[in-house]
């Protein structure tokens, strides 16, 4: 049950977070019912979320709820959303979108290496930051599918949001832009040129800090990273922040610090490469 209730947190969060206090009262009755002898409803289970979501969605619209349905109803795996929406990726989506929002409120091109489904995006609009373009980066096939065909559908128009299937370390840095592959409808691959002026990464703890180096000179990035060093994926985990500025050499930081979760500490760093 703990893994249901970090999820169905996460989401209460969320809500709050954005102001939707229909969807954070029907979080909190799916909490309560989960105590119950004969709950109302199996998380775990595909066809009985979609009709619950299905529900939900008529009394409480939310793009979040629109975005559940249509991946449970496309079959893909509901523990990988759940962790999206556990409450540390919450509060680590709600506290860097609240730090970037204090250096800028538009941003022209930005760029998420490791962007998983692109779900940050939905943190940025929540508060009202701007953009003209987001380019989400993943080795994950799959999550780049996710991306454009569940999360962010709605922006897939002129390629305002587009995701692409990629190692991050593969992608040509010049000195002034970046080349990113993306597939267009028919599978015809087109050669974007990007010049970011913010580059989002977090989850550092799943790679070393090869990318990092490799990005243009005077970029702006936003790093994450956390202290897990149990779960076999995290690979380059920190102690502190201190031990996360020395492997990230900013050339001037505008923003660090930590942040208290449940069961471990994540860290952040902003700043100019």
């Amino acid at each position: 049950m703990e893994s249901t209730l970090n999820w169905i947190r996460g989401l209460h969060r969320y809500f709050e977070y954005t102001g939707n206090n229909q969807a954070k009262t029907f979080m909190a009755f799916l909490e309560k019912s989960l105590y119950a002898d004969n709950p109302v409803i199996n998380t775990t289970n595909q066809k009985g979320m979609i009709e619950f979501i299905g529900t939900i969605r008529k009394f409480a619209p939310d793009q979040v709820f629109d975005i559940f349905h249509k991946y449970f109803r496309y079959g893909y795996d509901p523990i990988a959303l759940q962790d999206g929406f556990s409450r540390g990726q919450v509060e680590s989506k709600i506290w860097i979108s609240e730090e970037l929002k204090k250096i800028n409120s538009h941003y022209s091109n930005i760029i998420l290496l490791a962007g998983w489904y692109g779900q940050l995006r939905l943190y940025l609009d929540a508060l009202g930051i701007s953009y003209d373009n987001i380019t989400t980066i993943d080795f994950d096939e799959n999550a780049g599918k996710i991306s454009d065909e569940i999360f962010n559908n709605n922006l897939i128009e002129n390629w305002k949001m587009k995701s692409c299937t990629q190692d991050i370390l593969d992608i040509t840095q010049y000195e002034s832009h970046c080349v990113v592959p993306l597939v267009k409808g028919n599978g015809e691959t087109f050669n974007k040129n990007i010049s970011a002026d913010l580059i989002v990464n977090t989850s550092t703890e799943h790679m070393s800090e090869e990318w990092f180096y490799k990005i243009k000179t005077n970029s702006v990035i936003a790093i994450q990273s956390n202290n897990l060093f149990d779960i076999p994926e995290h690979i380059n985990c920190v102690t502190s922040i201190d031990s996360m500025k020395k492997k990230f050499k900013f050339k001037e930081i505008f923003y660090e610090g930590e942040k208290d979760l449940w069961g471990y500490k994540r860290f952040m760093l902003i700043g100019k490469k």
